[in-house]
């Protein structure tokens, strides 16, 4: 394991690195995160490895994302039950006095606990707050792994969340105020991806590695499994977003390979045999059959069968971002209508039992081997008309096909 001094010896300076102050949320980049650190260098020498400060971007540059004037907007519009709205305290989780009899939250309730110094955690926005739904979704389709939010508010002065570490790599984003954040040697190295936390006993906990104020614009990266504690350090209170990346790991992937090949092979399907605890003759059964499936795993299990299963799990079921596609739905396309692709982050090519695909952010489609083409061409144009598409479509088969694509929600109408 890794050691390095418990200071600010990982902070690094972006100052030379040109940043707009507040830029939109589509137009930030991973890149942003853990600037100025090279991609391959992040990914090489501290992802799953070692805590990370990335400093010195301006102040403002992630609040477009979201900020302390937005908590009251979501319990208030968003009417968040717990599981979405949690309070906590160092002492642990504050419960049912805060809600109303329908277990939403109750603003003033909110406010009160907050004033006690109860931070105030906000979960699940990347769902429907529209700024962190576009950035997670921008975040997912580079990094092809799921990307979540928690949003902490921390009165000033006060500790949030006790000791404890996460079961996903975290991304802590200072938006407002300042926080000191205390990071310790892992007591579990890649715990399994459950996105949630477990508390660390202090007397489990060895000397901070890392001591760290983090200012807004600043970015912490902190490994799954490391135990962290914070606690907001000046007169204001601390408000910071935590991008929770749930990995697939080696696990989750070799056990899609075997699950699309069970989809295929009615053998796997099977049960083991009964009694196999306790009867010496099916105990037999169960390890001569066990060495057969490892090598019909072996053999006949293929990269391609996980990566589509892969792509199921991560981009299939992420629709693209809410953009009216209602209104597109009954207009009448012609060959020279101007259409585009929706705002998706990942498209995948495939064959499968003989037919062509496309796999993409919300749905998939199959189809015979002569739509393939068209597909290639689809995913890599920005504008174009069903006439322009490749191949050996007829002018229907082409109205046809982007008329599928429409209604299973790639296309819409490149309008003017």
């Amino acid at each position: 394991m890794a050691h390095f001094p418990a200071s600010d010896t990982f902070d690094v300076s972006a100052a030379a690195r040109p940043q707009k102050p507040s830029p939109a949320p589509e137009e930030i980049k991973f890149e942003d995160l853990i600037a100025p650190l090279a991609r391959e260098e992040f990914f090489s020498e501290y992802w799953e490895q070692k805590p990370f400060v990335s400093k010195d971007k301006p102040k403002f540059f992630f609040r477009n994302l979201f900020s302390i004037e937005d908590v009251d907007k979501v319990v208030v519009h968003h009417k968040p039950k717990p599981g979405h709205i949690d309070l906590v305290s160092e002492h642990g989780f504050v419960r049912d006095n805060f809600l109303n009899a329908d277990q939403t939250a109750n603003i003033n309730l909110v406010y009160q606990n907050y004033l006690k110094g109860s931070t105030v955690i906000l979960s699940g926005l990347e769902t429907s707050w529209p700024p962190l739904h576009q950035f997670c979704r921008a975040l997912e389709g580079d990094l092809n792994h799921r990307v979540g939010v928690a949003v902490y508010l921390t009165p000033s002065q006060t500790k949030g969340v006790k000791p404890h570490y996460d079961t996903q790599e975290g991304f802590l984003v200072q938006i407002d105020g300042a926080k000191r954040w205390k990071v310790y040697e892992p007591v579990y190295e890649f715990p399994p991806v459950e996105g949630s936390y477990t508390s660390t006993e202090r007397e489990q906990l060895s000397a901070p590695i890392l001591d760290v104020v983090l200012n807004p614009g600043d970015v912490l990266y902190i490994p799954r499994g490391y135990p962290h504690e914070g606690i907001s350090c000046d007169d204001t209170p601390s408000l910071h977003i935590t991008l929770e990346v749930h990995v697939r790991t080696w696990l989750d992937f070799l056990s899609d390979a075997l699950g699309a090949l069970a989809d295929r092979d009615k053998r796997f399907r099977q049960s083991v045999p009964v009694s196999f605890l306790n009867d010496a003759k099916a105990k037999n059964a169960l390890k001569t059959n066990f060495e057969f499936f490892k090598s019909i795993f072996s053999d006949q299990s293929t990269l391609e069968d996980a990566l589509h299963k892969h792509v199921e799990h991560v981009v299939v079921e992420q629709p693209p971002m809410p953009d009216g596609h209602f209104a597109t739905l009954f207009e009448k396309i012609e060959l020279h209508t101007a259409l585009k692709k929706r705002q998706v982050n990942t498209m995948r090519l495939f064959e499968k039992d003989q037919l062509t695909g496309m796999q993409f952010s919300g749905n998939q489609i199959t189809g015979p081997k002569k739509i393939e083409a068209a597909l290639g061409f689809i995913k890599l144009a920005d504008q174009f008309t069903p006439a322009d598409l490749p191949g050996e479509l007829t002018g229907k088969e082409k109205l046809v096909l982007v008329n599928r694509l429409i209604k299973i929600g790639l296309l819409t109408l490149a309008r003017q």
